[in-house]
């Protein structure tokens, strides 16, 4: 399995690379270090295979409890595996979220009605999302990956990557390019020609041709972002706020993938 965008992994869904983007100190996100899907449930055995050459050393998976229950995932025996629902679980269920956790501060937003806005402020999903963070921290080793994923690796997926990728400092643009890629991948019947394509065109020209399909997708992280900004006035200050990172946390985090 060699480094690309569109990974090609037999039985996965929407399973991508961070590597090769740049931060906005022309840094680049290393290869074989983060990835994002949908679910593993059906991913075949030499695909099962071909992640453990691969170096899948995390597979952070953001489902509910029973999500995960009826579509657990395949992946190496080598590899960890972490429940860590974002969005809040139902008593009885269990995940690997630590009990009685909590975090000093409290969201006062209006955000019931947006999905998106419990995911950047509610403290479930901000517990949760510390935790990966936490992982990601003891990701040090070069080609050993984390993978993060929910059902379908579009919203939850999408505003996990958001977050990953504003911590490594990439412009927002390329994150919101990167999300708009979900809508490219499913559009596609051939997974194969639309690698093709990604490699032989640039991906910002493929967004144009179906922004007027996805606008209302952009505008959900659009508001997410915007939210942030506006409440915290920076992504750095986000998360040393709401996420409770430190500033060693987020040196430590580039170090680890940015090259």
């Amino acid at each position: 399995m060699k480094p690309e965008r569109i990974l090609n992994v037999p039985g996965a869904i929407n399973f991508r690379e961070l590597g090769g983007y740049q931060n906005q100190f022309n840094q680049t996100i290393k290869w074989q270090k983060l990835l994002r899907s949908g679910e593993l449930s059906r991913l075949t055995p030499s695909s099962v295979e071909a992640l453990g050459e691969y170096g899948l050393k995390y597979d952070i998976d953001l489902r509910s409890p029973s999500e995960v229950e009826w579509n657990a995932d395949r992946i190496p025996s080598t590899t960890i595996f972490r429940s860590y629902p974002v969005y809040p679980i139902q008593r009885g269920e269990r995940s690997d979220i630590p009990d009685h956790q909590n975090l000093k501060y409290q969201s006062y937003e209006q955000t019931m009605y947006d999905p998106y806005l419990v995911m950047v402020l509610g403290e479930h999903s901000r517990i949760a999302f510390r935790q990966m963070f936490l992982d990601l921290l003891d990701n040090t080793h070069e080609k050993e990956s984390l993978l993060f994923h929910c059902a379908a690796g579009k919203d939850r997926t999408g505003v996990a990557g958001m977050l990953i990728m504003a911590a490594l400092q990439v412009p927002y643009d390329t994150i919101r390019q990167d999300y708009l890629l979900t809508n490219l991948v499913y559009s596609q019947r051939d997974p194969d020609q639309l690698r093709q394509q990604i490699t032989n065109e640039h991906v910002d020209k493929l967004i144009q041709k179906m922004n007027s399909v996805f606008t209302v997708a952009a505008s959900n992280l659009d508001n997410a972002h915007q939210t942030i900004i506006n409440t915290f006035g920076s992504w750095d200050n986000y998360f040393k706020e709401a996420l409770e990172l430190t500033d060693q946390d987020l040196n430590d985090l580039r170090k680890i993938y940015l090259e």
